[in-house]
């Protein structure tokens, strides 16, 4: 097959359209919806959806992600990436917000006046 260069990115057209369908069987089922360019250029975010597409035990989404993933070549090479734990803030001081505060914020927006 042959390679659609885009925007400088080299993109495997079948790939492309594999994605694409489960971009929209993904929203159907779960209602998440996915990056379908970023998910053909990057393995490490394919193996993501793969792995999210195989986890929601629909048949026609399972059949869409593995067919990407042998079209991507993408097997058990990916490791997870760790991320970091952020540190909890513990001193972390949120001011007071008065009853006039909210009062003030709200009326301003009920009235045509205050627009002038």
């Amino acid at each position: 097959m042959k390679l659609v260069s885009g925007s400088g990115d080299a993109i495997h057209p079948e790939s492309f359209s594999i994605a694409t369908l489960v971009y929209a069987r993904l929203r159907r089922v779960t209602g998440r919806v996915i990056d379908v360019k970023y998910l053909v250029q990057d393995q490490v975010y394919a193996q993501y959806v793969i792995e999210l597409a195989t986890s929601t035990q629909d048949l026609e989404l399972n059949q869409h992600a593995m067919r990407l993933q042998a079209l991507m070549g993408i097997g058990e090479k990916i490791q997870h990436v760790v991320l970091q734990e952020i540190p909890q803030q513990e001193d972390v001081i949120e001011p007071e917000i008065t009853e006039e505060e909210i009062y003030k914020a709200q009326v301003s927006h009920h009235y045509i006046g205050a627009l002038r």
